[in-house]
């Protein structure tokens, strides 16, 4: 018990996700090596790959150079001066890790894993990017940027795992590749905080969506399919009507996505939701939230509960729906040809809201996770609470505090003490919070790096069906 309490935080105990098996299961495979040898047949499968190798899973190879840089920083990190919040408690000192460049050089910024979940990359402080292949151990390519600023987010393109695209501070965007040189896309406007992407189903399209108050007003789409191109996305042109002031204005990383086929892609926050034609760049949709909470876009199959099909306020589709078409409650009980075409994405996203009222707050993430299928995330109540992983209507895995998202203000103007890595949550007025790390296509394979200086990537293949 002391043990688990010193590894998991004593505040494990009055978790409401506390389960003796998940507990287990998921203390087990982020032990040390020698443990796991010993009691490791007793446990499903899960599998931790890190950069130090010290998990079950084994490395996430990096070269010589990287190992270096990240052992030279871990040296240095005790004469780094402290810093305390306002209760007392240490915290990590963002300044000081950013200004000691040799700290900096050692730590991942950003990281991303392929849709088939064979290859990682990696981008460090001093402007390197490693990709990796975790499958057969082994480091890909290494890129250094010119000028060495640190990358702020990495994209696998093409369905190519060692073709990636990444955006450094400076707001510059560029293709890499083994055996090739940079190839520069563009430039756009950088802020505080690094903007959100996701990647399309086809590997040619990405959407980025600026993490500021006004982020509907530019949004950006890449493409990759032939010369590279940067294009923003129409600007809605109502004028934008906060319905909550006191929510989230910015989206979040699970509510940025596209269609199935590439057609579309949208963006929502606790407010509004937006879509847009990949081919034309044109508004072509608009919704208003009433609870973003549980509002998702159709996520391609039957939902296994009862959901609202918003009504959209614009859109050359609103035709083909009438109000009450548009406000009644549909039982998915029946398959539903139309989720296979991208035309019924567009005029189906859902609410999920009527039927979370009377739930609790598990029963609430644990419906909201059947309702989108094999997708990994963390349920995320408070910073001193271990965080769950839902995936596909349950929880797979207990992971340890360190690995919970740090909470950040997007808030410009704030003072706080800001981080620049590891896995960013910001702040909303709301009961529930999700944090959707990066994943694999089938969602087995995943990241967390929570508050760490580097990720590890989890491995739940050998556990669900």
């Amino acid at each position: 018990m002391k043990l688990l309490d010193k590894i998991f935080g004593t505040t494990l105990w009055c978790s409401p996700h506390f389960n003796p098996w998940h507990l287990y299961r998921s203390f087990l495979p982020f032990t040390s090596s020698s443990l796991y040898e010993l009691y490791g047949h007793l446990s499903d499968p899960v599998q931790v790959f890190s950069t130090s190798g010290k998990f079950s899973g084994g490395f996430i190879p990096l070269s010589e150079d990287a190992c270096n840089a990240q052992e030279v920083a871990e040296a240095k990190l005790s004469n780094l001066p402290k810093k305390f919040d306002g209760h007392g408690w240490k915290v990590t000192n963002y300044e000081a890790e950013f200004t000691e460049h040799d700290v900096r050089n050692g730590i991942v910024t950003c990281a991303v894993i392929s849709q088939d979940g064979s290859h990682v990359a990696l981008g460090f402080g001093n402007g390197i990017i490693e990709v990796a292949d975790i499958n057969h151990q082994r480091t890909i390519f290494r890129f250094r940027s010119d000028p060495p600023n640190h990358p702020v987010w990495i994209e696998f393109i093409l369905g190519a795992n060692a073709q990636i695209a990444t955006e450094d501070t400076a707001g510059n965007i560029s293709i890499l590749s083994r055996g090739t040189r940079s190839v520069p896309c563009g430039a756009l406007p950088s802020g505080d905080y690094p903007a959100l992407t996701a990647l399309s189903s086809n590997g040619c399209f990405i959407i980025r969506v600026p993490q500021t108050q006004s982020w509907y007003s530019n949004v950006a789409l890449l493409y990759f399919s032939g010369e590279p191109s940067i294009r923003l996305l129409a600007s809605p042109s109502a004028p934008f009507i906060l319905s909550n002031p006191q929510l989230s204005s910015t989206p979040q990383r699970h509510t940025v996505g596209f269609s199935p086929g590439g057609r579309y892609v949208a963006a929502f926050n606790a407010n509004c939701a937006f879509v847009w034609s990949t081919n034309t760049s044109e508004l072509v949709a608009q919704y208003c939230m009433h609870n973003s909470e549980f509002w998702i876009f159709n996520p391609g199959h039957v939902l296994p509960l009862p959901y609202l099909i918003p009504t959209p306020v614009f859109g050359d589709h609103t035709i083909h729906l009438t109000l009450e078409e548009g406000a009644s409650h549909v039982q998915s009980s029946e398959p539903d040809s139309r989720h296979n075409s991208d035309e019924s994405w567009l005029k189906c996203p859902y609410d999920l809201s009527p039927n979370m009222t009377r739930l609790g707050e598990r029963d609430k993430a644990s419906a909201y996770s059947s309702a989108i299928g094999r997708v990994p995330f963390l349920f995320v109540q408070f910073e001193f609470l271990i965080p769950p992983v839902f995936f596909n209507g349950q929880v797979e895995l207990i992971v340890e505090l360190k690995y919970c998202p740090v909470f950040t203000n997007v808030d410009p103007s704030s003072s706080e003490n800001k981080p620049w890595y590891g896995d960013l949550l910001f702040y909303e007025n709301t009961s529930i919070q999700y944090h959707f790390p990066r994943a694999s296509k089938d969602g087995t394979r995943f990241l967390l790096q929570g508050k760490l200086r580097a990720p590890v990537v989890v491995d739940i293949s050998q556990v669900v069906i």
